[in-house]
């Protein structure tokens, strides 16, 4: 009896021991970056990856309207014969991103605000690390008191999951 007790709490123990282990993920952004992130999310990467950063497939009920969009972003979306923008967020964007580090998916945002065909005004580096920090947050990751930076090398997936 007194061994499957001491059985019975080493399992315990070690069930604790890896929750606390998951809890003290150290945060790569910081919660105001997330939510400046969130902000400029809204009035740039929006219009096409929607606001439940999801992308789009061509669904009826993507919002918003594909028709809402400018001739030029309508043009650009279905510029493969169908409409798609990959989603930012969910297992599609982790399978695809999360062996990648945090400094590589700020340096591909980076190539797709840069661009001129998109028009995005008034978006700065730290815009781009603003946004990258929210969607690493809508993947999941915590907020801590290490902001994110362009030289951040934590993977994807050890933050997010």
């Amino acid at each position: 009896m007194i061994l499957r007790t001491a059985f019975l709490v080493a399992i315990l123990t070690s069930g604790l021991m890896v929750l606390s282990a998951e809890d003290s993920i150290p945060g790569v952004f910081t919660s105001a970056q997330a939510e400046a992130g969130r902000a400029d999310y809204g009035r740039t990467c929006e219009r096409c990856h929607t606001p439940s950063l999801l992308g789009r497939n061509g669904a009826e009920n993507e919002l918003p309207p594909l028709s809402s969009l400018s001739a030029d972003d309508q043009k650009f979306i279905g510029h493969h014969g169908y409409v798609f923008v990959p989603p930012l967020a969910g297992e599609t964007f982790l399978d695809r991103w999360g062996d990648k580090t945090a400094a590589e998916l700020i340096a591909r945002f980076q190539i797709t605000v840069d661009d001129p065909f998109f028009g995005f005004e008034n978006i700065t580096e730290e815009t781009t690390v603003n946004i990258t920090a929210y969607v690493l947050q809508a993947n999941g990751a915590k907020s801590g008191s290490q902001p994110l930076t362009r030289e951040t090398g934590d993977v994807v997936n050890a933050v997010t999951r």
